[in-house]
C-alpha cells in the first residue's frame, strides 16, 4: 500500500513538472543557409562549423542542393566557417543569432588550397526575412547605459513604439503587470518570460512574482504584433528576459545606489509637514553583489 501510494505521489509530481515545461516558449534559434561556388552552383557535403563566445560548437553538412541547417542553439554572436574539398575555408564572424530567432548566413566558396581561409565580419544586423513579428531586442550595451530605476530590466519593454507606460508601482520588486499597455491592449495580457519559461501566474490578472537580476540579464526582447502562435496564450506583448550564458572566468559586481536630502532635490509628495514645520527626510540605499563562475565536476568538468 506505502509503494503504491509512493508511486502515485511521483507520478502526480511529475505531471506537474512537465505542464509546466510544456508551457513554456523556447529561446532556442535556427543558423541555416546555402554554401556555394563561385559559378553560383551548390557545393554539397560541404562541413559546416558554428560556434559561439562560450564555446558551444554545432557542425552539420550541406546536403545536393548545398543547403545546411543547425537548430535548438542559444541565442548569442556566433562564428561560422564553411569547407569543402578543393576550396579555401570560409569563416564568418559576429553572427547575431536573436532569441528564438532564424539567422541565414550563406557563403560562397574560392576556389583554392583548404590551408588558406577567406574571413567575413558579418559588420550590421541581417534582415529578419523568416518572421513577421514586430519585435525589438534591447541589448546589454544598452542595459549598461540607460536608467534604470529599481534595477528591474522588465521596465526597458516601456521604451518600444507601441507602449504606453504604466504607473511607477508596477515595476516593484514584486512585478506586478508589466511596465506598459501595448498597442491599445492592457497590461494583464502580456507575458513575461525568463529564458522561455513563463514568469506570469496566469491564475492572478497575469501578475509576476519577483524581478529579473538585471546584472545576469542578457537581452530583453519585445514581441508587441504578429508573433508566431507557439505565443498564443497572451494577446499583450510577449516581453522576453534572456539570461546571460556562463564564462570559464571568475567574475562579479558589487553596486550602491544612494538617494538623500542632501543629493536630490524635493518632490511634490514632501512637501513641509504643516504639523512639524519640515519636510519628511530621505535616505534611500540599494546595494548589493553578485559572484559567478564556472562549475567544477570532478572527472566530467576540470
Amino acid at each position: 500500500m506505502k509503494n503504491a501510494c509512493g508511486t502515485s505521489i511521483l507520478v502526480f509530481l511529475a505531471s506537474l513538472v512537465s505542464s509546466a515545461i510544456l508551457l513554456a516558449q523556447s529561446d532556442l534559434g535556427t543558423i541555416s543557409g546555402f554554401i556555394k561556388d563561385p559559378s553560383g552552383a551548390s557545393i554539397p557535403n560541404a562541413d559546416v562549423t558554428i560556434k559561439n563566445q562560450t564555446g558551444i560548437e554545432r557542425r552539420a553538412t550541406t546536403n545536393e542542393s548545398g543547403f545546411y541547417t543547425i537548430t535548438n542553439i542559444p541565442p548569442g554572436l556566433y562564428r561560422m566557417s564553411a569547407e569543402a574539398s578543393g576550396f579555401q575555408k570560409y569563416e564568418s564572424t559576429d553572427n547575431k543569432l536573436d532569441p528564438s530567432g532564424r539567422l541565414s548566413i550563406d557563403a560562397t566558396l574560392t576556389v583554392g588550397v583548404s590551408t588558406e581561409t577567406v574571413e567575413v565580419t558579418a559588420t550590421t544586423a541581417a534582415l529578419q526575412t523568416e518572421s513577421a513579428a514586430v519585435q525589438k531586442l534591447i541589448t546589454r550595451e544598452q542595459i549598461d547605459s540607460l536608467e534604470l530605476n529599481g534595477r528591474n530590466p522588465v521596465g526597458l519593454a516601456s521604451l518600444v513604439p507601441g507602449a504606453r507606460a504604466t504607473t511607477a508601482a508596477n515595476l516593484t520588486f514584486g512585478l506586478s503587470q508589466g511596465p506598459a499597455n501595448f498597442n491599445g491592449s492592457r497590461n494583464p495580457e502580456n507575458l513575461i518570460t525568463f529564458d522561455g519559461a513563463p514568469a506570469t501566474r496566469t491564475r492572478s490578472n497575469g501578475t509576476s512574482i519577483g524581478a529579473a537580476d538585471v546584472d545576469s540579464t542578457q537581452e530583453v526582447q519585445i514581441l508587441t504584433a504578429n508573433y508566431s502562435p507557439e505565443y498564443g496564450r497572451a494577446s499583450g506583448a510577449q516581453i522576453r528576459i534572456i539570461t546571460k550564458t556562463g564564462t570559464p572566468q571568475f567574475h562579479g559586481a558589487a553596486y550602491e545606489y544612494l538617494r538623500n536630502n542632501a543629493l536630490n532635490a524635493n518632490t511634490w509628495s514632501r512637501n513641509a509637514n504643516p504639523l512639524t514645520g519640515s519636510a519628511a527626510s530621505l535616505h534611500y540605499n540599494q546595494f548589493g553583489y553578485n559572484i559567478g563562475g564556472p562549475a567544477y565536476i570532478p572527472k566530467k568538468f576540470n
